[in-house]
């Protein structure tokens, strides 16, 4: 399976994973890396908190982390970590349902993985471009 979802968030009631999880495997599909495999777990403010301040020296919340990982297994792409608590934050200002909003911050969280960065405008257009291209082709 090229897809494991783990929840190990407490405080906000989970989204449908098997919806989430169709949307994700058909992105795969389309960026040709279905034969990789990809970590999400979902957490909550303090967890990501930690790993941001850990991995990007950065001690704050966000709403999602990628890690590309290397090593012994090939068919790892790499790991991701959503808070559902900062995700929900967000619906708030988007208007987005939770559920929407995860699937879009996964599919930003893919497009890391695979070398899409937003450092500069141009790259943050082509990036935004294509994660809102797969969000409506695969919702």
């Amino acid at each position: 399976m090229p897809l494991f979802i783990n929840d190990s968030n407490i405080k906000i009631k989970s989204i449908n994973k098997s919806i989430l999880k169709r949307t994700l495997i058909k992105t795969m599909k389309y960026l040709n890396i279905e034969r990789r495999h990809i970590d999400i777990t979902f957490v909550d403010n303090v967890k990501i908190k930690e790993l941001n301040a850990k991995y990007r020296n950065i001690k704050e919340s966000t709403d999602v982390l990628s890690f590309l990982v290397d090593g012994h297994d090939e068919s790892l792409l790499g790991e991701v970590f959503i808070s559902l608590e900062y995700a929900k934050k967000n619906c708030a200002i988007n208007g987005n349902s939770l559920s929407k909003e995860v699937k879009i911050l996964s599919i930003h969280a893919i497009l890391h993985l695979i070398g899409y960065e937003h450092e500069t405008t141009k790259e943050e257009k082509d990036m935004f471009e294509l994660q809102n291209k797969l969000y409506q082709k695969f919702k």
